[in-house]
């Protein structure tokens, strides 16, 4: 009876330590970026390790992870999975894109404007790397270039709200007031809730 009961205790603590079927790394990626996307970093971050734990080069798993430890404000460490994604498949443009975000938020705008260029290059509609650019360019005070490329943003991606907000930003720089109002406008309807938009809109409109 003894010998009975301990087996069955043996088999419980066995099949819990077996992974849940299904538990691939993919999905678990999948999983670590629904949860960044939620804007849970601390618990993607645990998910995403796990799905690395599984694969050390699952390239949306090193992503994730790049993303999540940028919004934790951990720049360097993010840069560093960008890096291992890039070594793994320099095609990969979701890694040159996002390094190029996280450079570009430690203000080096010459090295984040190479990121995106090589993003561009590698997929010529990549709309958000566009975008990203423009924000970029912005930043370092190139109007007139960010604008060419927050066009380009909107025509790919005319649904990106963040591509007519850097649209509106470079518009107004420039003095013409009454185009960037309309470009907020239209990132206004496409995500009411971007507070940066509102603000520049009614700073355009002030100067008008």
């Amino acid at each position: 009876m003894m010998k009975s009961i301990y087996i069955a205790i043996l088999c419980f603590f066995v099949c819990c330590a077996l992974p849940v079927a299904g538990e691939t790394a993919d999905e678990l990626a999948a999983e670590g970026n629904a949860l960044y996307d939620a804007d849970k970093y601390n618990e993607a971050l645990i998910i995403l390790d796990k799905a690395l734990a599984l694969d050390p080069d699952n390239l949306e798993a090193l992503n994730g992870k790049g993303k999540t430890l940028k919004s934790l404000g951990r720049y360097e460490e993010a840069i560093e999975q960008y890096d291992m994604a890039i070594s793994l498949d320099p095609t990969y443009k979701k890694a040159w894109n996002n390094k190029g975000n996280v450079l570009t938020y430690l203000e080096q705008y010459d090295e984040a404007v190479a990121m995106f260029d090589e993003a561009i290059k590698i997929d010529p509609e990549y709309g958000k790397a566009y975008s990203n650019l423009a924000w970029c360019l912005n930043l370092a005070e190139r109007y007139e270039e960010a604008l060419e490329s927050a066009d380009q943003a909107t025509i790919l991606e005319p649904d990106y709200a963040r591509g007519w907000l850097n649209r509106g930003i470079a518009l107004a720089a420039l003095g013409r007031y009454d185009e960037a109002v309309s470009s907020y406008d239209t990132a206004l309807i496409l995500d009411p809730g971007l507070t940066e938009a509102e603000e520049g809109k009614n700073e355009a409109i002030s100067l008008m």
